[in-house]
C-alpha cells in the first residue's frame, strides 16, 4: 500500500505541476523571445488549455485502469514493474501480479490525464505558432482537436511517459541497468532502477542544478524555442 499511494501521489503532484510549468516557461519566454528577437514560442493560453485538457483525459483514464485490472499486465506494456509478468499463468498467476497491475492501473489513469493535458497545450502553441487570430485561431486549434498530426502526438506521448518517470533512461541509469543485468541476481537486488533514475532526473532538472545543463545555454546561444521549456 505504501509503493501505491507514494505512486499515486507522484503521479498526481507532477501532473498537476504542469500547469505551473507552462506559466511559468511562458512568463520567461516572452521577454526573452523580444530580446533575442525571435518569434514567441510559449503561451499563456497553454495553461488553460492544458488544465482542460487534463480534466476532459479523466474519463479516459478511468476507463484505462479499469480495463488494465481487466486484462491485467502484459508484456508489451511500458511498465514501472521491470520483473517478467507471464511467470505465473492463469489466477494464480493475476493474484501474484496483483500489486503490479495495480500500478499499471494507476499510471493508466495518469497517462490519459498528461497526454491529453500536453496534446490540448502543445495544440493552442502550433496554432499561436503560426500568428493566427480571431475566427481563424479557433478554427486552428478545432481542426487540429480532430485532427492532430503525428509530431503533436508524438510529443504529448513522449511528455505523459515522461510525466510517469517511465521515459528511457539516461546513460547513467543504462549502465547500472546492464551492470544489474550482469549480476547474477541483480534484479532481485536491484529490482527497480529505471523509475528512481528517471525520477531523479527530473528534480534535478526543476532544481538550481538544471542550470549547470549544456544544453540549456546552448539554446540560449542559438536563440532556439527549447530554451524556454
Amino acid at each position: 500500500p505504501k509503493t501505491h499511494i507514494i505512486n499515486a501521489l507522484s503521479n498526481a503532484a507532477f501532473a498537476a505541476t504542469g500547469a505551473i510549468e507552462r506559466g511559468l516557461a511562458a512568463a520567461v519566454d516572452i521577454p526573452l523571445s523580444r530580446l533575442q528577437g525571435r518569434q514567441v514560442a510559449r503561451f499563456f493560453q497553454e495553461v488553460s488549455a492544458g488544465a482542460f485538457g487534463a480534466i476532459s483525459g479523466i474519463d479516459e483514464g478511468v476507463r484505462a485502469a479499469l480495463r488494465t485490472f481487466r486484462d491485467g499486465i502484459t508484456p508489451a506494456q511500458a511498465s514501472k514493474w521491470e520483473f517478467r509478468r507471464t511467470a505465473f499463468p492463469g489466477v494464480a498467476g493475476r493474484i501474484i501480479r496483483l500489486p503490479g497491475t495495480a500500478l499499471e492501473a494507476a499510471d493508466s489513469l495518469f497517462y490519459s490525464i498528461n497526454y491529453r493535458a500536453e496534446l490540448n497545450s502543445l495544440i493552442v502553441r502550433q496554432a499561436r505558432s503560426e500568428r493566427l487570430t480571431g475566427a481563424k485561431l479557433v478554427e486552428r486549434i478545432a481542426d487540429l482537436k480532430l485532427n492532430p498530426t503525428e509530431k503533436l502526438i508524438r510529443q504529448a506521448a513522449q511528455a505523459a511517459e515522461y510525466r510517469l518517470y517511465r521515459q528511457e533512461p539516461g546513460k547513467i541509469t543504462k549502465s547500472f541497468m546492464s551492470l544489474r543485468e550482469a549480476v547474477p541476481g541483480g534484479r532481485f537486488i536491484l529490482p527497480f532502477l529505471r523509475t528512481p533514475g528517471n525520477l531523479l532526473a527530473a528534480g534535478l532538472e526543476r532544481s538550481p542544478f538544471g542550470l549547470l545543463n549544456p544544453s540549456l545555454w546552448r539554446n540560449l546561444a542559438a536563440k532556439r524555442p527549447e530554451a524556454s521549456d
